[in-house]
């Protein structure tokens, strides 16, 4: 979740355990406008929970605009399609209201933030997209970053980024060896790596990682749910 004064942009609307765990975390800080929800790409762990923006679209604010790649708008249009198309829905039920944007290759304008999105690959011959904002590059789902990207990533202060195991990389995720090794590439000031699974050891890999500090000077930490991180944009 990115947050300036006047503006809030959740990253997806993935499904946990039948409850979009953003909108939970809106509610508890007791923010009450969504001002974008921005995809990375349309698997089904970034855009199985759109459905759950409706208990917000229903009671909080009208709808929320919802920043899309036109080829997972595609995707959208056959896995959502009520939610593209509300014509279709039955009279009566209820359903998120959302207003669809194309994300192209050019930096757009939510509110006074300006997002810039960073093509990866996230497998062979899929593309996601990270995204840029002041100097936080944010990277949910990578297991190549193409060259053409590295410029866009040039003085990142906060890198954002995915690292899915503590041994290896899998053919559509960074493990922990090939995260740190983009990370010595990048160089941004600060890491925190996201996506985790099971085998990776919080504790044990974080004391790892602090290590890199003091014989790399690599500021590199896993990130945990809740975590908040005070920035200047």
């Amino acid at each position: 979740m990115s947050a300036s004064f006047s503006t809030i942009v959740l990253f997806d609307g993935f499904l946990h355990l039948g409850v979009c765990p953003y909108v939970t975390s809106c509610i508890s800080v007791r923010l009450r406008t969504i001002d974008a929800v921005i995809i990375t790409h349309s698997h089904a762990d970034a855009i199985g929970g759109l459905d759950d923006l409706r208990d917000w679209t229903n009671n909080v604010q009208p709808y929320i605009p919802i920043y899309v790649a036109e080829r997972d708008f595609e995707v959208m249009k056959k896995t959502h399609y009520y939610l593209v198309d509300t014509s279709v829905v039955t009279p009566g039920a209820a359903v998120s209201e959302l207003q669809f944007n194309i994300i192209h290759k050019e930096p757009f304008i939510v509110n006074d933030l300006k997002f810039t999105p960073l093509p990866v690959w996230h497998g062979r011959d899929y593309c996601s997209l990270g995204f840029r904002f002041g100097n936080i590059c944010y990277i949910s789902d990578v297991s190549e970053i193409p060259e053409e990207t590295y410029p866009l990533l040039k003085d990142c202060e906060l890198l954002i980024m995915d690292a899915l195991r503590p041994d290896r990389s899998s053919s559509t995720h960074f493990g922990l060896p090939k995260a740190l090794e983009e990370v010595r590439k990048i160089q941004p000031r600060r890491t925190l790596f996201t996506g985790m699974m099971h085998l990776m050891d919080h504790d044990n890999v974080n004391e790892y990682l602090a290590k890199l500090m003091e014989t790399e000077g690599l500021d590199v930490q896993l990130s945990y749910d809740g975590l908040c991180v005070p920035v200047t944009l």
